[in-house]
């Protein structure tokens, strides 16, 4: 049985929803637990094909990935932590692994065009019964624009109570570079990006810590 469950979530495609899924993937098969990502996005099977490149790279340690269709059955998966990588435009699959997850992170862009339909899709995850509190934001594929970050983070902020991560992810090639040979974005070969993601990591490790504790 599954002892965690992290569902990386969205209305929209492009947004790094699987960006999220590796790095919480990786961040804890760093820590010893054993990991499985189920790929919900069965078309393209985008973690399916990084955890492919993974292990033809020999990089550890080890992250086993898979197709998925059934929310329901991620529970019984005899791994630590599961990490759902949702499927874009499928309201009842994310309603389902949503109800599954301990938390359930939405990357968004910086424009209105991501910020707008994914504060949408969560807004609608709570009138449906996902706990508010349960609903993380993170801002990814960043600007160096402080301004462009503070008044995306405020557009979610403002009137809605969201969590919304402190640390965001820029629109790096190094990310990108890592993450074309099968490793997250905390493994590129630039330290003060690992350090982003590794900070980003243990913002949400964190919240899955809280969340946990507050259901003991």
């Amino acid at each position: 049985m599954a002892d965690l469950i992290i569902g990386c979530l969205s209305q929209k495609g492009g947004v790094g929803k699987s960006t999220i899924a590796r790095l919480m993937a990786r961040t804890y098969a760093a820590a010893g637990w054993s990991v499985k990502i189920c790929d919900f996005n069965t078309r393209q099977k985008t973690s399916v094909d990084w955890c492919a490149m993974r292990a033809a790279q020999g990089v550890e340690p080890i992250i086993v990935a898979e197709p998925y269709n059934s929310p329901s059955s991620m529970k019984r998966e005899p791994f630590d932590c599961v990490v759902a990588d949702g499927r874009p435009d499928s309201d009842q699959s994310s309603l389902e692994i949503a109800r599954a997850a301990t938390l359930v992170v939405v990357p968004t862009g910086l424009t209105l065009d991501d910020l707008k339909p994914q504060l949408l899709f969560a807004n609608e995850l709570v009138a449906k019964g996902i706990a508010r509190e349960r609903i993380m934001f993170v801002l990814n594929k960043t600007t160096d624009s402080d301004l462009a970050v503070s008044e995306a983070r405020q557009y979610i902020l403002q009137g809605s109570l969201y969590l919304v991560a402190e640390q965001d992810l820029s629109a790096k090639t190094g990310y990108a570079m890592a993450q074309n040979t099968g490793r997250a974005p905390s493994e590129s070969k630039y330290p003060s990006l690992n350090d982003k993601a590794d900070t980003l990591a243990a913002e949400i490790v964190d919240r899955v810590n809280r969340l946990t504790e507050n259901r003991l």
